[in-house]
């Protein structure tokens, strides 16, 4: 297959672009209140988005160990990270969650797609899973302040994950007409989140770039990093392990400023510091592909 373009990336892309857009624009005209839209998402669309995709998608079982594996030590490796930047030069909070989740489904599907097929397409769906129990997790956790620390069983997220996954690994034959109905609410999830990302930056004041372009690093750069170490450390085979550095280097998840509106935090930072990795991510991803080459 041959290296992957900068256009071919952009395709990808501008959907992302395009969406962002309208958002953008509609904020600049009409006021309103993005909390009801992130209500939607957490409550209603991610759970039918995560139930149907794995209750539809093939798991290999042999490789999930891996994967959490590598997806747990890019994020926790990250983390110690930030929180060392964070306490040397008093960063704000809000750099944690798009420095530490990517946008694994949106983005990370149609590159490893695109790169590696079929195959790399199933390893990037368990990648996904693994991503999204984070954030729903892990990101819940940090993004309240730990307020609660089991605010993660009030998201309906987790069951549907649960009960996708049963009837997955049962066999569980769901009508299809129930399953197309959950799918079509699911299917919202992404273009809203778009909509709100291009919203919150139409209503946001960014003062500064600086710190988007530290997350562009932190994400993208230091997550490709830690994953190649560890493709490396782990001698995991190279089919995996280019799928496993590529998914641990995509820009920020769409999911954190979701959180952010939910918990009223930071908002500002978390909408620019995508908007920013996304653009940079154009250039980045496929340098990334061609040095795996």
């Amino acid at each position: 297959m041959s290296v992957i373009s900068i256009y071919s990336v952009l395709q990808i892309m501008f959907p992302i672009v395009f969406i962002s857009l309208l958002g953008f624009i509609y904020a600049r005209l009409k006021k309103a209140e993005p909390q009801v839209v992130s209500d939607i998402i957490v409550y209603l669309s991610i759970p039918a988005l995560f139930f149907t995709s794995f209750y539809k998608h093939k798991l290999v079982a042999v490789e999930l160990p891996v994967i959490f594996l590598t997806i747990s030590l890019v994020m926790i490796l990250t983390f110690a990270v930030v929180y060392i930047l964070r306490k040397a030069f008093h960063i704000p909070f809000g750099i944690y969650l798009p420095s530490i989740f990517m946008n694994s489904a949106f983005v990370g599907f149609p590159l490893v797609l695109l790169a590696y097929g079929d195959q790399g397409l199933s390893r990037a769906i368990i990648y996904d899973f693994f991503n999204g129990l984070l954030i729903f997790t892990i990101g819940v956790y940090i993004i309240s302040k730990r307020r609660d620390l089991f605010e993660v069983f009030k998201m309906p997220f987790l069951y549907a994950a649960v009960l996708g996954l049963f009837f997955n690994f049962a066999g569980v034959d769901i009508p299809q007409i129930v399953v197309r109905s959950i799918g079509m609410i699911g299917g919202i999830t992404i273009p809203l989140a778009l909509l709100m990302l291009g919203f919150r930056l139409g209503a946001s004041k960014i003062r500064s770039l600086s710190y988007p372009l530290l997350v562009s690093i932190l994400r993208m750069g230091l997550g490709a990093a830690i994953a190649w170490v560890v493709v490396a450390v782990l001698k995991i085979d190279p089919a995996l392990g280019k799928v496993l550095i590529i998914m641990s280097a995509l820009p920020p998840a769409f999911m954190t400023l979701v959180l952010a509106e939910k918990y009223r935090s930071e908002t500002d930072l978390i909408s620019s510091s995508i908007a920013v990795s996304t653009l940079l991510s154009v250039v980045f991803l496929p340098l990334l592909i061609w040095i795996l080459k």
